[in-house]
Formats: C-alpha cells, sequence, structure tokens
C-alpha cells in the first residue's frame, strides 16, 4: 500500500512542495513520488505526535525533542536541536528572509532555490487559501508560532536528504501571516535552529504502510501541494 498525496508536481521526479500542517517542504527534482511521499507522511507523524504530547507554543523544547525522537524511530538521522536567538537589524524584520539566510548556510544551490520559490508560491496566495489557512493556523496563534521550512534533495548516494530551518517565536503583537508579517524588533523574541537530516529508507520501508494506516486521513486534511 503506498500513499502519494494529490499533486502531479508531487507524484514526479520534478521541483514540487507542499505544505505539511505547521511545515513547508520544497523538493529539487531529484525525488521519486514514493521518496516525497515518505518524507511528507513521516514529518506530518512527528508533528501530530508531538502536538499531542507538548503544547506546540508554550513547550518548544520538549516539542522539539519529542518531534525529533518520532522522526529517529521511522528512520530518520537527526541532531539534536540546538536553537540560537535570532538577531536582526532595523525595528521590523520579516521571517521569510530569515529563513533563507538560515538555510543559504546549509542548503545546495537547487534547495535553496526550491525553499525560494515554495515561500514565494505561498506568499502569492490569497489570504483565504486552504494552503494558507493551514499552515497559519497549524504553525502559530496571536502571538506564539513555531513552525518549519524545509528543502529535500537527493545526495550523491541516493540519499534523501532534509536541510530544514525551524523556528519559535513570541512577540507583542497580533501576527497574520508568519513568514511575510512585519514583527517589532523590539518586543519579538525569535529562536532559530538549522539541521541536515538524513532518511534510512531501509528502515522506513518497515513502517511506511503503519504509518499511512495510523495517519489515515490526516495525510489529506493536513498536506496540500503548493505548485511552484
Amino acid at each position: 500500500m503506498n500513499y502519494f498525496p494529490a499533486g502531479v508536481a508531487l507524484q514526479a521526479e520534478e521541483e514540487s512542495a507542499a505544505v505539511v500542517a505547521g511545515s513547508v517542504v520544497a523538493f529539487t527534482d531529484g525525488l521519486n513520488g514514493q521518496q516525497k511521499s515518505d518524507v511528507l507522511n513521516s514529518t506530518l507523524l512527528a508533528q501530530l505526535a508531538a502536538n499531542k504530547k507538548f503544547d506546540r507554543e508554550k513547550d518548544t523544547d520538549k516539542w522539539y525533542g519529542f518531534y525529533r525522537s518520532v522522526l529517529e524511530q521511522v528512520g530518520w538521522v537527526v541532531p539534536s536541536f540546538s536553537f540560537a536567538k535570532l538577531s536582526v537589524a532595523g525595528s521590523r524584520f520579516t521571517v521569510d528572509r530569515a529563513v533563507i539566510a538560515l538555510l543559504q548556510a546549509i542548503a545546495t544551490g537547487s534547495e535553496l532555490t526550491v525553499a525560494k520559490a515554495a515561500i514565494a508560491a505561498l506568499k502569492a496566495l490569497p489570504d483565504r487559501d486552504r494552503r494558507v489557512v493551514l499552515f497559519e493556523s497549524s504553525s502559530h496563534s496571536e502571538k506564539l508560532g513555531n513552525f518549519q521550512i524545509s528543502a529535500c534533495g537527493v545526495s550523491a548516494r541516493d540519499t534523501v536528504v532534509m536541510k530544514i530551518g525551524a523556528f519559535h517565536f513570541t512577540t507583542s503583537e497580533r501576527v497574520t501571516r508568519v513568514l511575510f508579517f512585519s514583527f517589532p524588533r523590539s518586543s519579538t523574541t525569535m529562536f532559530q535552529s538549522r539541521q541536515t537530516m538524513t532518511l534510512n529508507e531501509d528502515v522506513y520501508e518497515q513502517v511506511r504502510e503503519a504509518i499511512i494506516r495510523k495517519l489515515g486521513d490526516k495525510a489529506d486534511k493536513f498536506i496540500d501541494e503548493l505548485e511552484i
């Protein structure tokens, strides 16, 4: 039994992207449909499991610890999440720029390209688009948030590699669209972490069907393609 998410680009070896609850995941053209499905399902499972165990916005350290443990159990090799305070210039800032700056340090050129394209695609959508509503409602409340932006590629050994930028914040103003909101620097505390994770597909193959069954209709509910 295989689950392939809706959307032609997600099923083919071409650049593609998706909203996965409180994450945006972008893919280079080197991944096939099965690999993309594995990434989307496993990262959704980790988010939902961590959400159930800990408050995503108020208990972020424990949330990320559990998120990491779920990913490791299904075959991902995940370094520990080490967060540093985001330092910005000016009185206000937007997170989309911080995401790209963070990923630039670890992503390949093609990975960075699809990450930028995914962010631009999300920005171009109207506020009431299902994908916007899904990402915003899953990634933050009015003044607290926790979200991830990832770019996936394939290594020279044909291993799935995910470069992830993770963020959590508190702020004084009511946040609307989190990636493009103008945050007040003086009353915002934002932390960021970047990681390179690899998927052991031999391990994941053993749990793939169990994950699909566990997710059930949640995959359709929380995963939606972004056209890039």
